[in-house]
């Protein structure tokens, strides 16, 4: 596993799945459209969504929700899992015979635990774009899909 850049054709299928909203904030508030986990055997790429943190939603299980966008040759899935101290649990592979809810575990668990990589790889894809302060997702969403009428 490794981390790469996403391309705009891998952007327009997570935003095809996660239809995010110019007025809606958190419809697009942790979407990761700039890197992902890229796991070559199977030829996917994995990345966050949407996050909701427990201390947000008050629902007394201490648990952390994540969504994630699974981009495959056979389309763009979402899996969603919760976190407690560090575990992950509740993940379901939208395609089993093709990749295993296991493997989908340990990319997310790559996907954080790659955090200080995937910061320095976004710095520098970013550092010869003018996102005018906003990060890159917000930037792209709004060039590319808010402004459509």
């Amino acid at each position: 596993m490794k981390i790469i850049l996403l391309n705009d054709k891998q952007r327009k299928a997570i935003i095809n799945m996660v239809k995010p909203s110019a007025g809606d904030y958190f419809s697009y508030q942790n979407l990761n459209l700039l890197t992902a986990v890229y796991y070559d055997e199977k030829r996917v790429c994995l990345t966050i969504t949407r996050y909701m943190s427990s201390a947000i939603t008050r629902m007394g299980n201490h648990c952390d929700e994540y969504s994630f966008a699974l981009l495959t040759s056979l389309g763009c899935f979402s899996v969603s899992c919760t976190e407690s101290a560090g575990k992950y649990s509740g993940i379901f592979s939208p395609l089993p015979l093709f990749i295993s809810g296991e493997k989908i575990a340990e990319m997310i668990q790559y996907y954080h635990d790659s955090f200080s990589q995937r910061r320095a790889l976004e710095k520098e894809a970013v550092k010869d774009i003018d996102t005018g302060g906003s990060g890159f997702t917000e930037w792209y969403l709004e060039k590319n899909v808010f402004t459509r009428k």
